[in-house]
C-alpha cells in the first residue's frame, strides 16, 4: 500500500490553510462593509443638521 499517512497529514493540512485563508477574506469583507455602511451612516446624519 505504501506510506500515505505522510499525503494525508499534507492534505489535511492544507484544507486547514485553505479554510484558515478564507475566513479571513470573509471577516475581512465583512469588516469592509461595516465600515462604507458607518461612513454612509455618519454621512446622512450630517446632511440632516
Amino acid at each position: 500500500m505504501g506510506n500515505s499517512t505522510g499525503s494525508t497529514m499534507y492534505m489535511f493540512g492544507a484544507v486547514i490553510v485553505i479554510y484558515i485563508v478564507g475566513m479571513l477574506l470573509y471577516q475581512g469583507f465583512q469588516w469592509i462593509k461595516k465600515k462604507r455602511a458607518q461612513k454612509k451612516d455618519e454621512e446622512f446624519r450630517n446632511s440632516e443638521k
